[in-house]
């Protein structure tokens, strides 16, 4: 039985309910998920290796299909909306030697907009560049995405996201790989966001960060074991129901910060 704490106080930017999801011909990933974001939520997604963390934000986003539940986003379906939601996958499945500049990279987000063989226009021009500008990466764009730093091709993704013209972003691992500033860097784009109202669901294996700078955590171990507050979620039961044996949680005697031990 999932445990979900709290009431949504505003308008949902997305609910999802009862989602079941996985690969063809494989044994579903996820089962029986339901969750909402407000606008302007940031919210944490955690769980082990193999929990269905990315599987769950690629059936958000229809890279997969869903076998059962539905997805709505600001209130409309998924069967037309779920395309406006900005997804930036795990950056190991990108190609980074491929010759196309941070502009080219951003601009793929217009595809949609624009349509297949069709030319970018000057509103989609302008919507790259406004998108570029709000992660700090304008003067970066005639660079080859490969010649970046991993917190600056995080942002460029971010980027492309945005340019979608999405206000729900998704975002698989984003922090794998990178360095402490890099990690600052994305956590400060993020926070420029959510003065925008943006709101995001982010995947992330760092349990420190995932409770203290998100409004929202979700569990997740192919079902949604608890969601709500960093405060309410983050408790010893949770993370022992969603690890198992692999975490041992110990309580600081000074303060009620939980430092995390993997067996």
């Amino acid at each position: 039985m999932k445990r979900v704490v709290g009431q949504a106080l505003s308008v949902e930017a997305l609910i999802v309910e009862n989602l079941s999801a996985g690969y063809p011909k494989l044994p579903l990933a996820i089962t029986d998920v339901s969750f909402s974001l407000r606008r302007g939520e940031r919210a944490a997604l955690i769980g082990p290796n193999g929990a269905g963390k990315s599987t769950l934000l690629k059936a958000l986003v229809g890279l997969i299909p869903h076998h059962g539940g539905c997805i709505s986003l600001h209130g409309h379906d998924c069967s037309t909306s779920h395309t406006l939601l900005g997804y930036v996958p795990q950056q190991e499945s990108i190609d980074w030697n491929f010759p196309v500049t941070v502009q080219d990279v951003v601009m793929m987000g217009r595809t949609r907009k624009i349509g297949w063989l069709r030319w970018a226009g000057r509103k989609d021009r302008d919507i790259v560049a406004q998108a570029l500008e709000r992660v700090g990466m304008m003067a970066f764009r005639n660079r080859q995405i490969g010649q970046l730093s991993g917190g600056q091709k995080r942002r460029v993704f971010i980027a492309r996201a945005l340019a979608q013209e999405t206000d729900v972003l998704l975002l698989d691992e984003p922090f794998n790989g990178v360095d402490v500033t890099a990690q600052e860097e994305i956590m400060e784009t993020l926070n420029k966001l959510r003065d925008e109202d943006i709101t995001v669901l982010l995947a992330t294996h760092d349990l420190n960060l995932a409770s203290s700078q998100f409004d929202k955590l979700l569990i997740l171990n192919q079902r949604l074991i608890a969601c709500g507050s960093p405060a309410e979620v983050f408790t010893p039961e949770n993370l022992h129901e969603a690890y198992g044996g692999r975490m041992s949680v110990l309580r600081h005697r000074n303060h009620e910060d939980y430092i995390l031990v993997v067996d």
